[in-house]
């Protein structure tokens, strides 16, 4: 496999892990009430401490997923 199909599917195996953490995000009370005041800020709770950590984790996704993203344009670009 070469460098560039395995970027591609690192970033697909990202991609579809983040869609999972952003499925269980918006099953959230605390993103519901977010939905339903857009500009208002939310008091987080206690409770709220798992919900930040699946913000955190989402975050770290597209990170990784746009490192990969510039590498696989990179590699494209050597190839032309």
């Amino acid at each position: 496999m070469t460098r560039l199909n395995e970027i591609t599917e690192q970033i697909k195996v990202l991609k579809d892990a983040r869609d999972i953490l952003k499925e269980k995000y918006e099953e959230t009370d605390f993103h519901k009430k977010k939905e339903r005041h857009p500009h208002s800020p939310v008091t987080p709770s206690p409770d709220d401490e798992e919900i930040y950590k699946l913000l955190t984790a989402i975050q770290q996704l597209d990170h990784f997923v746009k490192k990969l993203q510039d590498e696989q344009f990179s590699i494209l670009k050597k190839q032309e």
